[in-house]
């Protein structure tokens, strides 16, 4: 496989992914704040600084926010610009995926540019319900109808990059939101935050169908779960491992074959977390370790891009100028 076509199935991956995980965020915390009485600064801010957006020119208020992170085309997080980019990296390679995927997110490229404010203005839940749909529904497409070859090994990794990334961002979330008082951690009002931050990775069910050998703080328990389940698709080691079978797969596996860089990357980082427990991250600091997972992926990104990319990487074009790719 020639690496542009490998390239622009990795970011359609990541671009897809990138949607419904901005999607779920904002619609958890829009359904919080109507449960709790937060200060809609620590509940709105928090969603910029994870996004690496210090710079927000206006003030962070629900609906500012959320406009910012749904509609804004210069906003390269937003789940329209997202969108976009995912559409236009399936345009590129149409000949690799399926026509039912290309078909459908093409109609939901022109559902958001269409029909979808009405639903934004009219009933927030089911919008970001919708956009969570998509990615949903695209995957399940691209099992059933695409060839799992090589083409598919890259889906699968910026998949799975991605998602390590997000549910790492997501859980930093808890230590941008600041409570009122020392002695509200353990309240209803920090288990809500942790709650929110389960609902956000989709873990809710998943967490509390889960037996539980050893009793634990909640947020201890919710930390564990989204850093190191073996089996829950949105916990960050797991999304690692998946990443590491990717990326060997993509790779192709003979004899003597010497470990790509991205290998190496994503090796380093599975090695990182079986050297300590969640109990040990808690103790040392989660937002550290947090920011080390963060900073790792970007490192893995960039590796996979040395390693599979490079040779003649070739960007999509840019019809529209105030768009970019980002691999944050």
């Amino acid at each position: 496989m020639i690496s542009r076509v490998a390239e622009h199935c990795f970011w359609l991956a990541r671009y897809l992914e990138r949607a419904e995980n901005v999607a779920r965020v904002l619609d958890v915390n829009h359904t919080l704040l109507l449960d709790f009485h937060v200060p809609a600064e620590q509940q709105w801010k928090p969603i910029l600084i994870i996004t690496g957006l210090h710079d927000y020119p206006h003030e962070p208020t629900a609906e500012n926010v959320q406009e910012y992170m749904t509609w804004d085309e210069k906003n390269p997080f937003s789940i329209t610009s997202s969108m976009y980019w995912a559409r236009e990296n399936a345009r590129i390679i149409r000949e690799v995926i399926s026509g039912e995927m290309w078909e459908r997110i093409n109609y939901y490229h022109l559902w958001l540019k269409a029909d979808a404010r009405e639903v934004y203005d009219t009933n927030r839940h089911e919008f970001y319900a919708q956009v969570k749909r998509i990615n949903h529904l695209v995957h399940g497409i691209a099992d059933a109808t695409m060839s799992h070859g090589e083409a598919w090994e890259f889906f699968k990794l910026g998949t799975y990059l991605e998602r390590a990334s997000q549910t790492a961002r997501i859980m930093d979330v808890k230590y941008h939101t600041l409570l009122p008082k020392v002695e509200d951690v353990g309240t209803p009002v920090d288990n809500a935050h942790w709650l929110a931050i389960l609902m956000s990775c989709s873990g809710y069910e998943p967490f509390h169908k889960k037996p539980k050998s050893v009793p634990m703080e909640p947020g201890a328990a919710v930390a564990e779960f989204l850093l190191y389940d073996a089996e829950f698709p949105r916990s960050i080691r797991r999304c690692v491992w998946e990443c590491e079978g990717a990326a060997e797969a993509a790779a192709g596996n003979p004899v003597g074959r010497e470990p790509t860089a991205a290998e190496r990357q994503i090796r380093e980082l599975l090695d990182w977390f079986d050297s300590r427990t969640s109990a040990d991250i808690m103790r040392d600091g989660l937002h550290e370790a947090l920011t080390h997972i963060v900073d790792s992926v970007i490192k893995i990104g960039n590796a996979v891009h040395a390693s599979f990319f490079a040779a003649e990487v070739k960007p999509p074009p840019r019809p529209r100028a105030a768009m970019s790719q980002s691999q944050s």
